[in-house]
């Protein structure tokens, strides 16, 4: 078949540099001693996933229900859903995670802790919650410094039903950067932000175990033409 004869939207991908990019950022992290966790909202498909997984504790994220439920019926349970939740998808999430599926949300605000918490009070029903972190995007996310983090961090962790894992924040500014040095400076923003964050939650006695950070852009030999290949999203639990 040519290129010019397959229906479009299609994916198309070498697989040769696809394994490659995935197991040069698997090494990555397990130099670094953090856990990667790869966002499949590009590639939406499981054979890449599995590429992008392999070795790896199995986790991924995604951007949609739709990309959940995918992934959920062909063997990926544990997942990320990066976008701030919104009420109504909190019946779609259980019925996922009542058929073998963990999710971990997103919030950045005190309504949506309000609605999760209002959807746990139904029998059987448990969600895990990170709280989003605006690092320079300006696209979402609380401040690391500001006094909502904290009231978000005490509602969710007060909340019966709700367990609080930690921070999230991705850089997205940095698809605008030219050059490794401002792809790294915006890099150190992004950790700085998720670090102080994290450390203010546990400095009030609340749990944060998991410290999400990352993009296409700042993975070891990343290319901005070929995003689908070298996933980045990691999430680290701290070392003592």
């Amino acid at each position: 078949m040519r290129l010019a004869d397959l229906p479009t939207p299609a994916l198309i991908l070498d697989r040769g540099v696809l394994a490659a990019n995935c197991a040069k950022m698997a090494q990555r992290a397990a130099a670094l001693g953090v856990r990667l966790r790869p966002h499949l909202k590009t590639a939406k498909s499981a054979e890449a996933a599995r590429i992008a997984t392999a070795g790896q504790f199995g986790g991924i994220t995604v951007s949609t229900l739709a990309e959940a439920r995918y992934f959920a019926e062909r063997g990926f349970r544990d997942l990320t859903y990066a976008v701030g939740i919104a009420p109504g998808k909190l019946d779609e999430i259980a019925r996922l995670q009542a058929a073998g599926a963990r999710l971990q949300l997103l919030t950045d605000d005190l309504a949506g802790v309000a609605a999760v918490a209002a959807r746990a009070a139904a029998p059987g029903a448990q969600f895990d919650l990170l709280i989003e972190i605006e690092s320079g995007g300006g696209r979402g996310g609380v401040l690391p410094e500001s006094a909502a983090l904290l009231e978000i961090g005490g509602a969710i962790a007060a909340a019966p039903g709700l367990s609080l894992l930690g921070v999230l924040t991705h850089a997205g500014q940095s698809y605008l950067c030219r050059g490794a040095e401002a792809i790294a400076a915006v890099a150190e923003e992004e950790r700085l932000a998720a670090v102080r964050a994290a450390e203010r939650l546990r400095d009030a006695g609340l749990p944060c175990p998991v410290v999400s950070v990352g993009a296409t852009t700042r993975a070891p030999g990343a290319s901005l033409s070929t995003p689908a290949a070298s996933p980045s999203r990691r999430i680290a639990a701290p070392r003592a």
